[in-house]
């Protein structure tokens, strides 16, 4: 019987951790809550019938992210984009990439700056990724940081205005009235997103569960469209976590009570055999 509570304390304990860290989110933007599932652990007797078995407690199924689209903040910022629809932001390392050696993360917060070389940046520092601008006016190759430094003649000074389209199309207006097509953001889509791994805040990583990512330009092959001058909100209901924390506490609370009067009983039984 304790083992069974302690399999309660440790699903309850894990339920609490996932819900603790939805509310620790919800201000992230882009972030995206979790659930945690729980299954029955069976008995493994051998002479049980089939369908019969007596439980012997639970254990974590899975926990699994959700996908649904928090709300459209507006914030009226030229460097604040946001995905409607499906598609995740592509950063680089923060620390450069060179040859073959790549480390991708994968967000869909779009909160952005301009870092001193040009680079359109998140607020750690790592290079929003985008899609070259082709002689032919169309978009192809691996993704690079969006630069806006040779756009602007090297002199970030002269830029006017930053636009990115629906498409995902970056371009500069310059003091001259100039205007310069740099690159389209690149998104990136999953075989199963729900497998991506979560790194810190937003910030997803690639796993075999996800499979690899596929890049395309924002409304093609099923990705979302850009929105500039918004951020999208965690996913995140506050009453409905907090409603759930004190239910996993509730759990977590009985399952160690249960416990305490399982030893309770096992200590007098052992007295009164010992007598």
């Amino acid at each position: 019987m304790i083992s069974i509570n302690m399999t309660g304390i440790s699903a309850a304990s894990r339920d609490l951790s996932v819900t603790a860290n939805n509310l620790a989110n919800a201000r992230t933007t882009g972030f995206k809550r979790s659930m945690a599932s729980f299954t029955e652990v069976r008995s493994e007797s051998l002479d049980a019938t089939p369908g019969t078995e007596t439980g012997s407690g639970t254990r974590t199924a899975e926990v699994r992210r959700t996908s649904q689209q928090g709300s459209m903040d507006s914030t009226d910022k030229a460097l604040d984009i946001a995905v409607n629809g499906a598609g995740f932001f592509v950063y680089g390392d923060a620390k450069g990439q060179t040859g073959t050696d790549v480390s991708y993360t994968f967000s869909r917060s779009g909160s952005l700056t301009i870092a001193a070389n040009g680079n359109l940046t998140d607020t750690n520092g790592s290079p929003l990724l985008g899609l070259p601008v082709l002689n032919s006016g169309g978009t192809g190759g691996n993704p690079q940081p969006i630069n806006l430094s040779m756009a602007a003649g090297g002199d970030l000074s002269k830029i006017q205005t930053i636009g990115i389209d629906s498409r995902g199309i970056v371009s500069v207006q310059l003091a001259d009235g100039r205007v310069t097509k740099v690159a389209a953001v690149a998104l990136a889509s999953f075989r199963n997103d729900t497998g991506l791994k979560s790194a810190s805040g937003s910030a997803l990583t690639e796993t075999d569960a996800s499979g690899p990512p596929e890049f395309s330009q924002p409304t093609y092959n099923g990705v979302g469209e850009i929105k500039q001058g918004a951020l999208e909100g965690a996913n995140v209901d506050l009453t409905q976590e907090m409603l759930h924390m004190i239910s996993a506490q509730q759990a977590y609370n009985g399952n160690a009570r249960a416990m305490q009067t399982s030893s309770e009983m096992l200590r007098s039984a052992i007295e009164t055999l010992s007598r």
